[in-house]
């Protein structure tokens, strides 16, 4: 009886707007547990090394440190050494490429995995799928990645690392009349990267709630999808009957204004201070995603009907699909946003690695891996949506293609009950700090492409500023440029946005890119600048499909959809009626772009890549150090 009347004086505590939610231990103890286990792990580290060198030597701290010296010297010497003759002694000159920063082998390849593993592997790669139908979308993804994304991906290292220069001076380096492409693409960054942490800020109310028991988004009275659209967004109200309506007024949602803000706290602080701070943030904001996927996977694998949702991710394949040019574009769109070739970032990374990188096994790695953890997170994600199908008694595609963003913060938080009772706040911790962890690293990557941008082109003018003053001067402007989005409406600017600038924009980029590459860069100098960097160890394999990649795929499959994206815009309804000016002001920043990228085409300057040499030239290493100084 006791029971009975302490639920009906909770329900009736619900009803009246009375009732406050209680600290879940057990989801606060698991935020806990994740955000200590970094500093943990680099504690215990710190630690053994310690105690090493107090047992080999009472004046280890004396002897590490000259002996670190002297590996630090040997290192620099080797790679003055390997500088000599360097395509970019021009811009040495001035003093940047003796002082560029380099990544390690590990922080190089850390900071490519965690640049293309973005949140948009879980809730928009698992969206399309259902969307599409399932296994076919998949093949159509694998194909789009293996023939477009993947080569492009590769290119773009291939330049940064010949060039030793960040994506805006590289593009000016391999001829002056690019330099509005450079600078598009800078502008294409900066917009994405202002809007895409604004959905990584999404994550932080939802963590704050998993803390809290019973979860907002579960209370009796309210539904997932209130609490997104009315709690979090503020871009809807209820009725008098209880409905969902459009917001009247435009205000600032402060919850939202102050996730984002402190987001950009923890952007900054971690890009301000050199990669050596930023590749530990790194190692573990790209392992930690890993293991929570497959504590996801395991856990959500015996809900029931788990297996419903996994088998139409997986085995039911509509062939018809296969001819639909729609689930091509939009598994195409998915995978260049996924791996993101386009944006610069590639570039920018691989001018900072080593001169002697494998940037071929580099990107292979990191497109295997984005691949690999976007098809595990399928799993996990159709896994919980085959238990909600089975609670609901609905088909998994329609539970499943229900919305794009909401397939996480509606979908996936509305079925967190079903783990039970004593699971629920945990397994949601784990999953939006999965999404938060997510986002950081491809956040951590433009910031750091748009800061080296700046200090290369700052430098080849002679001026020299610190790196953590540029990074605070764009970190705040970025801020800023996305205040818009903290507002109600701010979810319709940011769809805006994220269609005619970080979708449409970016295959017109892309296409850009590939015609730079097939008669300015040349395919023969891709492969010479690949041999280069492997000591002739790697080469552009195979060849003839090296060929179809450049010359026939990525121009024709990034035009082809960028001109029927353009088509579909033109003729249908990007947002929900009553936001035309929002939906003018996505095509007017589209327009702008793509004019800025034609700026300079005018300019007749070579460029100051060295000739190549002649074809019958071997690939030994003295060889090609010659022809790089000629």
């Amino acid at each position: 009886c006791d029971g009975d009347g302490d639920e009906a004086n909770a329900n009736r505590g619900v009803r009246e707007g009375t009732m406050t939610a209680r600290v879940s231990w057990s989801g606060t103890l698991t935020l806990v547990a994740i955000v200590l286990v970094g500093p943990a792990l680099y504690l215990v580290d710190y630690l053994w090394k310690k105690w090493r060198g107090v047992r080999a030597t009472t004046a280890s701290e004396g002897s590490t440190t000259a002996t670190t010296g002297a590996e630090d010297d040997d290192e620099q010497s080797d790679s003055e050494l390997l500088d000599r003759g360097h395509p970019s002694d021009s811009f040495a000159e001035h003093g940047a490429a003796e002082a560029r920063e380099k990544w390690s082998s590990s922080q190089y390849l850390f900071g490519l995995i965690g640049y293309a593993i973005g949140i948009g592997n879980v809730w928009r790669f698992c969206y399309v799928i259902a969307r599409d139908g399932g296994a076919a979308s998949l093949l159509a993804y694998l194909v789009s990645f293996l023939f477009i994304a993947t080569p492009l991906f590769l290119y773009e290292m291939v330049l940064g690392q010949y060039t030793r220069l960040s994506a805006l001076p590289a593009w000016v380096y391999v001829r002056p009349r690019w330099i509005g492409l450079g600078c598009s693409q800078f502008l294409l960054c900066f917009i994405v990267q202002s809007y895409f942490v604004m959905i990584i800020a999404y994550t932080i109310p939802y963590i704050y709630g998993s803390c809290l028991e019973p979860l907002p988004w579960t209370e009796e009275g309210k539904t997932a999808e209130e609490h997104w659209f009315v709690d979090i967004l503020g871009a809807k109200t209820k009725d008098d009957g209880e409905d969902l309506i459009d917001a009247s007024s435009n205000t600032m949602q402060t919850p939202l204004l102050l996730s984002y803000a402190g987001l950009w706290l923890i952007i900054y602080f971690s890009i301000a201070f050199g990669k050596e701070v930023l590749s530990k943030i790194t190692y573990v904001t790209v392992i930690a995603p890993c293991v929570l996927v497959v504590v996801l996977i395991i856990r959500a694998a015996f809900l029931p009907g788990a297996m419903d949702g996994i088998r139409y991710y997986i085995f039911k394949f509509e062939t018809d699909k296969l001819l639909d040019l729609n689930v091509w574009a939009a598994a195409l769109s998915q995978c260049l946003f996924s791996l993101s070739p386009g944006f610069g970032t590639a570039i920018t990374m691989s001018s900072h690695t080593k001169d002697r990188e494998d940037v071929y096994m580099a990107a292979l790695i990191t497109s295997c891996a984005n691949t690999l953890f976007a098809v595990a997170a399928g799993f996990a994600v159709f896994a919980i949506l085959g238990n909600l199908a089975y609670q609901e008694n609905e088909e998994v595609s329609t539970i499943a293609s229900r919305s794009g963003t909401g397939l996480a913060f509606i979908v996936i938080a509305s079925a967190m009950p079903t783990f039970g009772p004593s699971a629920a706040n945990v397994m949601s911790v784990l999953f939006f700090v999965m999404l938060f962890t997510l986002g950081l690293d491809s956040a951590y990557a433009w910031s750091e492409t748009l800061t080296a941008t700046v200090a290369d082109v700052l430098e080849e003018h002679d001026y020299k500023v610190a790196s953590w003053k540029i990074s605070a001067a764009l970190s705040a402007m970025c801020f800023l440029a996305g205040l818009p989005y903290c507002y109600s409406w701010g979810t319709n600017v940011l769809d805006s946005m994220d269609n005619f600038v970080g979708t449409n924009f970016l295959l017109f980029i892309c296409f850009v890119e590939s015609v730079v590459f097939m008669f300015d860069f040349s395919f023969p100098r891709l492969e010479y600048a690949l041999r280069l960097a492997t000591d002739g160890k790697r080469s552009m394999y195979p060849k003839y499909g090296c060929y179809f990649d450049l010359y026939l795929a990525i121009p024709i499959s990034t035009l082809g959809l960028f001109i029927y994206q353009l088509y579909f815009n033109a003729t249908s309804d990007v947002l929900p009626p009553g936001n035309k000016s929002i939906e003018v002001a996505g095509w007017v920043m589209m327009s702008v772009l793509v004019v800025l990228t034609g700026f300079g085409l005018w300019r007749r300057g070579k460029g100051q890549l060295s000739p190549l040499p002649p074809l019958g030239q071997g690939i030994q290493l003295s060889s090609l150090h010659s022809s790089q100084t000629t």
